[in-house]
C-alpha cells in the first residue's frame, strides 16, 4: 500500500492517504460491513481498504481511465469490487434502498450535498456515512445538513482537512 499511496502522491491522484487510510480501516473493522459503497473510486487506494475485510465493494467514478487503473490495484491486492463508470449524483438513484451497511463518499465536493439523501435511503438503520474532505470549500453545505438531521448521528474527525462519520439512528 506503501508504493501506491507514493505513486498517486506523485502523480497527483487524490487519496485519503496514511493517516486517514488507518482511521478508515479501522472503522471497517469496528463495524465488518457487509456492504459498501464508495462514491469516488479514483485508482482504488480508498477501496482496497473499505473492502479489505471482505465486504461486497461497489464503487462509483465518473473518470473511465482512472477506473482502469483500480481494476488493475483491486486485482493486485485481492479486492473484490464492482467499479461503475458513471456520474456518482445519478448512479445512486437507481441503486437498491437500505441495502447498504457503509457508505464512503469522496468525489467532487459539490456533489456531497446533493447525494446526501439518497444515502441515507440507501443506508441500513445502523449503517455508516463517512465523507472525506469535510472541511473543504464546498463541503459547508453538506457538513451542516448532516451535523442537524436528525436520522444521523455525526461526529467530525479532525485529521487533516476533515472527516464527518455519521451512524444511521432512524
Amino acid at each position: 500500500m506503501d508504493d501506491l499511496e507514493e505513486e498517486s502522491k506523485r502523480r497527483g491522484i487524490p487519496i485519503i492517504g496514511k493517516e486517514k487510510g488507518e482511521w478508515l480501516l479501522q472503522k471497517v473493522k469496528e463495524h465488518q460491513p457487509k456492504t459498501i459503497l464508495e462514491l469516488g473510486t479514483a485508482n482504488g487506494y480508498s477501496g482496497i481498504i473499505l473492502g479489505s475485510e471482505g465486504g461486497e465493494l461497489i464503487t462509483i467514478d465518473i473518470n473511465i481511465k482512472i477506473v482502469e487503473e483500480a481494476i488493475i490495484n483491486y486485482t493486485k491486492f485481492s479486492i473484490d469490487g464492482k467499479i461503475i463508470t458513471g456520474d456518482g449524483v445519478e448512479v445512486v438513484k437507481s441503486l437498491p434502498t437500505n441495502y447498504f451497511d457503509f457508505i464512503f463518499i469522496d468525489f467532487y465536493k459539490n456533489g456531497y450535498l446533493k447525494i446526501l439523501d439518497d444515502c441515507l435511503r440507501l443506508s441500513k438503520k445502523g449503517g455508516v456515512i463517512i465523507a472525506d474532505n469535510i472541511s473543504a470549500e464546498g463541503c459547508q453545505d453538506f457538513k451542516e445538513a448532516i451535523l442537524n438531521n436528525s436520522k444521523l448521528k455525526t461526529k467530525i474527525i479532525k485529521i487533516k482537512d476533515g472527516l464527518s462519520y455519521s451512524v444511521k439512528i432512524n
